[in-house]
């Protein structure tokens, strides 16, 4: 046993009497959304520890756009957040891309192993490289300060993907690693790539499929953000229910939303979805259970109330969460409207005058290590595995 040992799964755990491990919910911050605008649902935010700075980047993108804006905030406390004008040009936020078209999916971080200070910033993207869809792929693009961004002159390096591929150096393998979409053609599943240069990059390797804890609401699944901590891993999973553009009956409100689950691996290769109890053992998952309850009891960031808060329709978490002093920050996108809130109305969004739903980007803070914990009414105990 080294460092911490959390308790989402029985790793160290053998017994326990009179107590249960409960998955725990983050809580939202009373200001958000702390940006708003409209947003493309795609985020990044890092520390920046040399400049004590915070940095995010966020996509936008307009209805009749052909590619897509990636945007750069900064904050002091993460937070109140300032919109530098970094394009003089345009008078605004957005940052100097790769000259691509529909340019999307993109995720970016700041590499701890580089040397090179002109790629210490480091972006998966995808788009069309000639212009056409025969051409989709994932590209790789560099930068000294995270607004100039040069692309990697043997792209594309990896199949497309077109929901966010969560990129990041992995230093227990000493190598790049990548959670994207399953495919082409691009089935809603979790797959993760790895590559020891940012360029030449392993096939797809399918690591989180649906299973019957995916039955009951029709979940998919919308990516997975990726948090390396305390030598294991947690993925944030943005869970797609009821995927329709009809309008929604009153019984099935939860259709066209997405909401946040839970997931949890000690290799980043074999994943257990997390439910109240903590980790869910993989062969549970073909199991008859209970799973509309279940699922119910999974949500690890919920969609705000029905028609009356900011992100009642729609939660996307960015890459990757903090952590901040004894907090976990996850930073999310959200807005008031469904997924195909074009079709389905019900109602579009929370001002019906509005051309486009509210969009922000909020917080929400979990307490360090407090993922799940093990709790007891009145006593209880909880008997360890013997360990070194």
């Amino acid at each position: 046993i080294n460092g911490k040992q959390l308790f989402i799964d029985d790793y160290i755990i053998d017994e326990l009497k009179g107590a249960e491990k409960v998955l725990n919910q983050p809580v939202k911050h009373p200001k958000n959304p702390i940006i708003t605008g409209y947003n493309d649902g795609r985020s990044s935010v890092i520390y920046d520890e040399a400049g004590k700075t915070y940095k995010m980047w966020y996509g936008v993108r307009g209805s009749k756009a052909k590619t897509g804006l990636l945007c750069y905030a900064t904050s002091k406390d993460g937070i109140a957040w300032e919109k530098p004008i970094v394009n003089q040009q345009q008078k605004s936020n957005s940052i100097f891309l790769p000259k691509v078209d529909d340019f999307c999916a993109y995720g970016v971080f700041k590499d701890p192993a580089e040397k090179d200070l002109q790629k210490q910033y480091k972006m998966l993207f995808s788009a069309k490289t000639d212009g056409t869809v025969k051409t989709w792929s994932v590209n790789a693009a560099y930068s000294p300060d995270g607004i100039h961004w040069t692309a990697e002159p043997k792209n594309p390096v990896a199949p497309f993907s077109d929901t966010q591929i969560c990129s990041y150096w992995d230093a227990r393998l000493g190598k790049y690693v990548a959670y994207l979409r399953y495919g082409p053609p691009n089935v809603r599943l979790i797959s993760r790539i790895e590559s020891e240069d940012f360029v030449h990059w392993s096939p797809k390797v399918t690591v989180i499929g649906r299973t019957k804890m995916d039955q009951p609401f029709a979940t998919c699944f919308y990516g997975m953000r990726i948090m390396p901590y305390e030598g294991i891993y947690l993925g944030f999973i943005t869970a797609y229910h009821g995927e329709t553009i009809y309008p929604i009956p009153q019984n099935k409100l939860w259709m066209d939303r997405k909401n946040v689950q839970l997931a949890f691996s000690r290799n980043g290769l074999t994943w257990s979805r997390v439910g109240r109890h903590g980790a869910i053992p993989h062969g549970e998952l073909s199991k008859r259970r209970d799973w509309k309850k279940i699922v119910r009891e999974a949500v690890f960031i919920p969609y705000g109330r029905h028609g009356k808060d900011w992100d009642w329709g729609v939660i996307y978490t960015s890459q990757p969460p903090l952590v901040v002093g004894d907090e976990i920050r996850i930073y999310y996108q959200g807005h008031d409207a469904r997924n195909w809130w074009t079709h389905s109305g019900d109602p579009p969004k929370l001002d019906p005058n509005a051309r486009e739903p509210n969009m922000g980007i909020g917080l929400a803070t979990l307490r360090l290590d407090g993922f799940v914990s093990v709790d007891a009414k009145t006593q209880g105990t909880m008997t360890t595995k013997k360990f070194l």
